[in-house]
């Protein structure tokens, strides 16, 4: 009861009764205050968290495209169909090697894959193809995503592989990633689904790279292959999205590193 010039009336004091099944009218509007405190301060957390996230790469692009401040031009979304016309060589996994150019006065080189987890349906052997597909692209990596067998060509074109320029035996710090996910197809990501998704691509013969700790002869990136040029075994998987020092000789092929790879060397840090 309250006493208002000493006539007693009732108390307007709200309290919550718990088996009534609903709160006070004041009650209820502070509840309500908070939970769009709580809700708005959730949202501002995941913007935080996800500008802060690593680049997802730039995913599928046109071949050749600019835009207008001369970069290259970044889709939404996968398309963007090429013909390309170079010479495939099998240094590792298979390799695209476009004629030189006034950006790529050592020739340009392509990854190579095919759709899903596998990679690329083409023919045995190395020589003159044209390939239909649509191009990844992250830094200085390059991949090209074949639709088909392509077709092979006469070795009248002219087309020729790039040259091999040894840069001696390097240990390196990094990690082993599949081509595909790194170049964009996918976010590059951690743990153990990132180790098992990059496994399934290698197994499918996605070309495997290695992400440096610091560039290597201006590069970032190593394509993996065998000591004596072949693809990797499977001896490699367990190495697979974790930090390792790996050994071996580089070489540059038109505008990439290759590390044969020295599977008695490889150390986990």
């Amino acid at each position: 009861m309250t006493q208002h010039d000493g006539i007693a009336g009732p108390r307007t004091d709200e309290f919550f009764i718990g088996w009534s099944g609903k709160a006070g009218p004041r009650l209820s509007r502070f509840l309500a205050v908070v939970a769009m405190l709580c809700l708005t301060g959730m949202g501002f957390i995941g913007y935080g968290l996800s500008r802060h996230a690593d680049d997802p790469a730039a995913g599928l692009l046109r071949l050749g495209e600019r835009d207008g401040a001369g970069g290259p031009v970044r889709p939404d979304d996968w398309g963007g169909e090429e013909i390309l016309r170079g010479h495939v060589s099998r240094f590792g996994p298979p390799l695209l090697h476009l004629p030189p150019s006034g950006e790529f006065p050592r020739g340009r080189v392509m990854l190579l894959a095919g759709d899903g987890k596998k990679g690329p349906d083409l023919p045995a052997g190395s020589g003159p193809m044209e390939l239909r597909g649509s191009v990844l692209r992250r830094g200085a990596i390059e991949m090209l995503v074949v639709e088909g067998q392509g077709q092979p060509l006469d070795a009248s074109t002219g087309l020729n592989p790039a040259m091999h320029e040894p840069l001696g035996r390097w240990r390196i710090a990094g990690e082993i990633c599949d081509g595909k996910c790194y170049a964009g197809a996918m976010r590059p990501g951690s743990g153990l689904a990132h180790k098992a998704c990059a496994n399934l691509c290698l197994i499918g013969e996605i070309p495997a790279v290695f992400v440096t700790v610091d560039p290597i002869a201006g590069s970032r990136f190593l394509v993996l292959a065998g000591p004596d040029g072949r693809p990797l075994p499977a001896d490699v998987y367990d190495w697979v999205g974790i930090p390792v020092e790996l050994q071996g000789e580089v070489e540059r092929i038109g505008n990439v590193l290759v590390l044969r790879l020295e599977l008695t060397r490889m150390r986990r840090l």
